[in-house]
Parts: C-alpha cells; sequence; structure tokens
C-alpha cells in the first residue's frame, strides 16, 4: 500500500526533482506525492482525503505550530522538518531530515521512521534475533576499510539502546585493545583455554572474564594479546566458542571484530555469525577482492552461506552513484560517510565521537533492525 507523502514549501525546482524521482524511480509503487506551496492548501487537501495517513515534511521556515494550525492536533500524519544544516538543536533528532542528501537516502530514512512510530514492521527480516544472543560480525577483504570504527560505534550504539553487548575482537593486532585498558589483559585467551576445558562453563566464565566500558557501557574481552596466539586459533575453536556464547544468552548482541585475512578463524566466526556486516569502499582495488574473496567462499562448502548472510557497507563514501559497485556484483546495503578527520587519529577515544558518522551509523542499525533492503 502506497503512503502518502505531503511535501510543503521548499522551492519549486526542489519539489519537482523530488516529484519526479518518486514517479519515475523505485518508490513508484511506495509513494504518493503531493507538494504545495502553503500549509492552507496542504491542509484543505488532507481534510478532503481523510481515508490517507499522510507523511508531512516541510520546510524550514514553517514552524511546526503552522502545521498543526492548519492539519489540526488530532491529524494522524507524521510531520517531520527538513533541516537545512545537519545539526538542528531545537528539533529532535527523529523529527528532521536533512535536506541535502539523496532522495533515495531521504526517502528511505523517511519510510523507516513512519514504521517505527506506526508500529507497522519493515519489510524484510529483522535483524536481530528474538530469544537468543544475535551474531553480528564486521568483515572486510582488504586492511584499512574501517571495522574496528564501524564496530565499535556500533557497540556504543547498541548499548545506549539498553541491549547487553559483547564485543570481541578477532584481529591478530586489534587496535580497539588501545580503548580497552580496564580489563583482564588476557581475557579472550583465559576464555579460550577454559572453553577448551570444560564447554558447559563456557557461560560462566565469559561473565566472569568480561569487562564493562565505562566510557561507553559494552562489554568486551581483551584482544588475544598475540600473532602467534591469534594464527594457532582453528575454525572450530572460534564457531564452537561463538556458539556457546550465543546459546548461552548471557548477552543480547555478541559482536565479533574480525581480520580481513582469510585465516581458519576468520572463516570459523563468519560461520558461526548471523549476520555479517561486509565494509567495502568505492574503488576498483577493494571492490576486486571483495569480489574474490566472495567467490572463494562461495566455492567452498562449509561457507556457502556467507554471502546470504552478507550486508554489504559502503565505507568512506563522498557522493555519487553506486555504479561501480554494482558492476562488482555488490549489493550496498548502507553507505558510511568518509570522514578527513579519522584519517589520522591521536586519541582512540575520537573513533566514537564523530557525530557525522555516528548519526549514520544510528540510521544504518535502524534499518538494519528494520529489515530493509539493499539501496
Amino acid at each position: 500500500m502506497k503512503r502518502l507523502l505531503i511535501l510543503i514549501g521548499p522551492d519549486k525546482e526542489f519539489a519537482s526533482a523530488m516529484e519526479r524521482f518518486i514517479r519515475e524511480g523505485e518508490y513508484c509503487e511506495r509513494l504518493n506525492i503531493r507538494s504545495f506551496t502553503h500549509c492552507e492548501d496542504a491542509g484543505t487537501f488532507v481534510n478532503d482525503n481523510r481515508g490517507e495517513s499522510p507523511v508531512i515534511l516541510h520546510g524550514e521556515t514553517i514552524a511546526d505550530e503552522e502545521v498543526i494550525r492548519w492539519f489540526g492536533e488530532g491529524h494522524n500524519g507524521l510531520v517531520y522538518r527538513l533541516s537545512e544544516t545537519p545539526e538542528c538543536t531545537d528539533l529532535p533528532a527523529g523529527n528532521r531530515i536533512y535536506r541535502y542528501q539523496s532522495f533515495r537516502t531521504m526517502l528511505r530514512d523517511l519510510l523507516l521512521r513512519a514504521a517505527e512510530q506506526t508500529g507497522v514492521p519493515g519489510p524484510g527480516r529483522s535483524g536481530f534475533r528474538s530469544g537468543r544472543t544475535s551474531v553480528l560480525a564486521v568483515y572486510s577483504a582488504f586492511g584499512g576499510s574501517g571495522k574496528s570504527v564501524l564496530a565499535l560505534n556500533m557497540a556504543t550504539q547498541l548499548a545506549a539502546q539498553g541491549r547487553k553487548v559483547l564485543y570481541v575482537s578477532l584481529e591478530a593486532v586489534s587496535s580497539s585493545a588501545l580503548l580497552m585498558k580496564d580489563g583482564p589483559p588476557d581475557s579472550l585467551s583465559r576464555l579460550l583455554y577454559a572453553w577448551r576445558k570444560s564447554p558447559d562453563r563456557t557461560a560462566d566464565y565469559a561473565d566472569l572474564l568480561q569487562c564493562r566500558h565505562p566510557a561507553y557501557g559494552f562489554d568486551y574481552l581483551a584482544p588475544l594479546p598475540n600473532i602467534r596466539e591469534a594464527d594457532e586459533l582453528q575454525a572450530e575453536d572460534v564457531s564452537g566458542l561463538v556458539g556457546r556464547i550465543a546459546d548461552s544468552g548471557i548477552c543480547d548482541v555478541l559482536l565479533l571484530d574480525l581480520d580481513s585475512a582469510v585465516q581458519p578463524r576468520t572463516l570459523g566466526a563468519l560461520q558461526a555469525s548471523d549476520i555479517v556486516l561486509w565494509l567495502v569502499t568505492q574503488d576498483a582495488h577493494a571492490l576486486y577482492k571483495t569480489r574474490k574473496v566472495l567467490e572463494a567462499m562461495k566455492s567452498m562448502l562449509s561457507m556457502e552461506s556467507c554471502a546470504s548472510k552478507s550486508l554489504f557497507v559502503l565505507n568512506k563514501y563522498t557522493g555519487g552513484d553506486l555504479g561501480l559497485a554494482k558492476e562488482y556484483d555488490v549489493a550496498v546495503f548502507e553507505t558510511l560517510p568518509y570522514i578527513p578527520a579519522l584519517k589520522t587519529v591521536p586519541d582512540p577515544a575520537d573513533w566514537l565521537g564523530e557525530p557525522v558518522f555516528a548519526a549514520q551509523v544510528g540510521h544504518m542499525l535502524r534499518r538494519f533492525s528494520e529489515g530493509a533492503e539493499a539501496l
């Protein structure tokens, strides 16, 4: 069923472009759009079409009170303001839409928010499992893609939502250790030893060894202390340990930060994960590696399910279409912005303090939990 989108106030060029995008593109089956210059005209139209439940998007120069005056306190529409700036302190984040972004991103965000507020579920399956720990892996086929920055931002935001998150890095050398200095330095090593010795007590040991990050609210196990110990891990070691933690229910989300090298421990983690958030960037080198690794996994009997549970996330995105990714058969689920400040970071806490990146991670998690489709 189509939703009615009422657009009020932006300049005619903007309104015409949005109307054309909806009527000629992928949203033609999901949205009806009507644009108006004044609230009075829009209010008259909605009052004449009471069967509709509109989504109302109005320009920044139009006060919310003006919209309410013409639509009435009891109208059943959802009202959002087009913001000229990414930050708008006088309005909750959930009630504003940044104007200067692609129509595809803007409309997808509107539909997801409308689904959240009306209780209508979004398309597809939910990214979080009910009654059992959800195992999410963050992976990339090449180094320097931003896996740890994404994983740590996800862990922080999921914890802020009230979920109990356990973050585990399986990188041979993990930069996340710079943020995690309070817990036992060998906690993952000790848990692996305990799991091999007494598998039935894995949850008890994990509960004792995990540490809560004092600033960000998620739990974690300290990364493996040396490369040799990481390289000695077999696929069954990791998949067995992950399975035990997931079955125990000691956390809502087990978040795995994986190495880019296709090591046995990486394959074991991918096998045991429910969803793989697979980072790519918009360049031929990265996309070629991604395609070759994905093809190799599809040819392995034990890894053939990896493709179906992978969501590709385009990091360091600077705008433009996604044509290059499509050339390499990579269906992009979400984009994350290029942040120049993250190229050189003197303080690892800056990974979690960049507002534009964090906001887009939050948007991605909302889409993920709604089971949204690829872009």
